[in-house]
């Protein structure tokens, strides 16, 4: 079973396995895969589409699956 704390948003069509663990202030978007045994400690974003393997850790203030803050950056 997954525990997603109640300060954590997760938005529908998002799939969350079981033994998931989300922390408070997480924000998972639709679109994302989050394997078994996955962390998501506090402040962490996963926005889609984005697939998530099994027995990963994030830490706080991590994001994923956006456009990086580098202002050189120009897609990819």
């Amino acid at each position: 079973m997954s525990q997603i704390h109640p300060l954590a948003c997760v938005e529908s069509g998002a799939e969350i396995a079981s033994g998931v663990a989300i922390g408070p202030f997480c924000h998972v978007g639709a679109g994302v895969s989050i394997e078994e045994g996955c962390v998501l400690q506090t402040h962490v974003t996963i926005l889609g589409p984005a697939r998530i393997g099994p027995r990963n850790v994030f830490f706080p203030n991590s994001v994923v699956g956006t456009a990086p803050q580098d202002l050189k950056y120009k897609g990819g």
